[in-house]
């Protein structure tokens, strides 16, 4: 029963950011980037970050909360130019075969994009997600 619970558990976050699709795609891809807008919803220092952004390609993304190290990975499953990023996601807090989408649509001079991701073990770590995913696209507004 609960593997039937985490294949039905998806979260949702959406935020417009003032800067054109390409600049947020490529934010996303550049680790330079990605460890000034991956942080914890306390926010804190910057994340370490590699990856090789190909389809295929991993990356992995370790943030800092104090003393304490929070290491994501996953790998890249498609990359749509200034479009759509999809890769799986895995964490201490994520379940296997957890998965992250990224539309992105423009408006204007903006972006707005569209963050959805796939299977949680349970409503609270989706919802911890929810606030992480909230905080992580309002840090990416600022550095994109």
């Amino acid at each position: 029963m609960a593997q039937e619970m985490t294949a039905e558990l998806t979260l949702t976050v959406s935020r417009t950011i003032p800067a054109p699709a390409a600049r947020v795609y490529d934010a996303w891809l550049n680790p330079a980037v990605l460890a000034r807008f991956m942080t914890t919803c306390e926010g804190g220092p910057g994340a370490r970050v590699t990856n090789d952004p190909r389809v295929g390609g991993s990356y992995e993304i370790v943030m800092r909360d104090g003393d304490r190290e929070i290491p994501h990975h996953g790998t890249y499953l498609e990359l749509v130019p200034h479009q759509r990023l999809r890769f799986t996601w895995q964490s201490p807090h994520s379940v296997e075969g957890s998965m992250v989408t990224i539309t992105l649509t423009p408006e204007g001079d903006a972006t707005r994009i569209e963050l959805r991701q796939d299977r949680f073990a349970h409503e609270g770590a989706r919802d911890g997600h929810i606030k992480g995913w909230t905080a992580i696209l309002q840090q990416l507004a600022a550095a994109a």
